[in-house]
């Protein structure tokens, strides 16, 4: 049996699929499968999973949008996709966003895929001995990273700064607030100022990933449900609501939730009572509901998509955070933060040379914060020398260098070529180190394999040319 303390979920809608890994790995992993994606967000939202794979194509919800809801609420889960299908462009997409750390090609191959795993689950508990270290075990409760703390937040003094002033002052009464802005520019780090700075700030701060849950799913995780309420019911059950009692519940993309649960949420707000599933009997709940989205909520109420009624109840106080495109002045004290949080971890105390902040303020930031930090983290992982170069990040942003050369003097038009050009040479030094072994060369350049190949067959490299 397995030494490792995280299991390993395996997703995937065909059953033999799923007999097969557990046949091949249950001995030697502690494995948890899922059948597609609702189910598998609902598991991980009852345990830490060290790694995740998934198969990409899947009714409902694919493998990569399963990985990129996963992103957002357990960034430390290693995640694979596992696929039969070579959408290459799709995929590496995935791989360059920071959805997938890696690429398995099916059917696979037991050894490889076993050594996948290990790696995963080796990052994944180093990562959670990091946070343990940092006294941030309790990341999901009470954060005591600056980033949430109440007496400062990144941006403050810049493009947030009405936001966090507005929401500090909104924090001391109990009215509901509704926080919308694009995915990724820092919802939750709000909502979560909100309850720190407000009287409720030592009670449980609670908070629910509404589009990771199915209906049923959801009610339960909410409201919780009585013993034999359903099948699988052996015990009962306290749903959110119960646990944030006196404090505050998080209702990340309310948007996204059903015309059921939407009635119910009303009547909670209004009557201050709760049922559990399979239950009869209300229980009163004293909680402060903070809720965000992504979504034009009021397009969704006049397309009769979302309860005006419960729009009305949940935007007592709105509070909208800007993209980053809109708030640039952010950009650079955002990378010198994720510099000093991420540096250490990879063990690299690395400078920025002055142009790149040149460069990453030109970038349009589709990705928000989110995208800011995985862009850092992969730059510090890259990078070989102590100052990060424009070059370090270009290999993870290449699309945003003809809006930052433009900005520049027209010779410096070449700029994406010579960037080609170094990163071909990085590629080649590292398959000459190896000795034309992809895998090892892969990893010493800090990409998955799969990358590394894409790469070789974009710069025409059939095999390393030999001296």
């Amino acid at each position: 049996m397995t030494t490792h303390a995280l299991p390993v979920l395996f997703v995937d809608d065909e059953a033999g699929n799923i007999e097969l890994f557990k046949m091949q790995f249950e001995d030697a992993f502690d494995v948890r499968t899922a059948g597609g994606g609702d189910e598998a967000l609902a598991i991980m939202e009852r345990e830490q999973i060290g790694v995740l794979l998934t198969d990409e194509r899947m009714p409902g919800m694919t493998g990569v949008d399963l990985l990129a809801r996963a992103v957002s609420r357990w960034p430390d889960t290693v995640r694979v996709i596992v696929s039969a299908y070579n959408d290459s462009a799709r995929l590496l997409r995935a791989i360059n966003r920071g959805h997938a750390h890696e690429y398995i090609v099916k059917p696979w191959n037991k050894t490889d895929l076993a050594a996948c795993i290990e790696r995963g689950l080796a990052i994944a508990e180093r990562r959670r001995a990091l946070a343990a270290q940092a006294d941030m075990a309790e990341l999901y409760t009470r954060d005591t990273d600056a980033q949430y703390d109440t007496a400062h937040v990144v941006g403050e003094d810049g493009g947030l700064k009405e936001v966090v002033t507005l929401a500090r002052r909104a924090a001391q009464a109990d009215a509901t607030l509704l926080i919308t802005g694009e995915t990724g520019t820092g919802k939750e780090l709000i909502a979560r100022l909100v309850h720190n700075a407000s009287p409720r700030a030592s009670r449980p701060f609670v908070r629910v990933n509404c589009a990771a849950l199915a209906e049923g799913v959801l009610e339960s995780e909410l409201f919780g449900h009585e013993q034999g309420a359903f099948t699988g019911a052996h015990r009962l059950r306290r749903g959110r609501f119960e646990l944030a009692h006196s404090g505050t519940i998080f209702l990340d993309e309310i948007g996204e939730v059903s015309a059921k649960v939407q009635a119910t949420l009303l009547r909670v707000l209004q009557e201050k009572e709760i049922e559990r599933v399979g239950g009869s009997s209300p229980i009163r709940v004293d909680v402060r509901v903070l809720a965000a989205t992504h979504r034009d909520l009021r397009r969704l109420v006049r397309d009769g998509r979302f309860r005006e009624d419960l729009y009305y109840r949940l935007a007592v106080v709105p509070l909208h955070v800007p993209a980053l495109r809109d708030r640039k002045a952010d950009v650079r004290p955002l990378v010198q933060y994720f510099l000093r949080k991420h540096g250490p971890s990879i063990g690299k105390t690395a400078k920025l040379e002055a142009e790149v902040y040149e460069y990453l303020e030109a970038y349009t930031w589709p990705g928000n914060v989110r995208e800011v930090e995985n862009m850092v983290q992969r730059a510090l992982v890259l990078a070989v020398g102590p100052e990060l170069t424009v070059e370090d990040f270009a290999f993870n942003i290449e699309d945003s260098l003809g809006t930052w050369t433009s900005a520049r003097s027209s010779d410096s038009a070449s700029l994406r070529d010579d960037l080609k050009d170094e990163e071909r040479r990085r590629i080649m030094d590292a398959l000459e180190q190896c000795q034309d072994n992809q895998s090892r060369a892969a990893k010493l350049l800090g990409m998955p394999r799969r990358t590394l190949v894409e790469r070789l067959r974009e710069y025409g490299v059939t095999r390393r040319p030999r001296k």
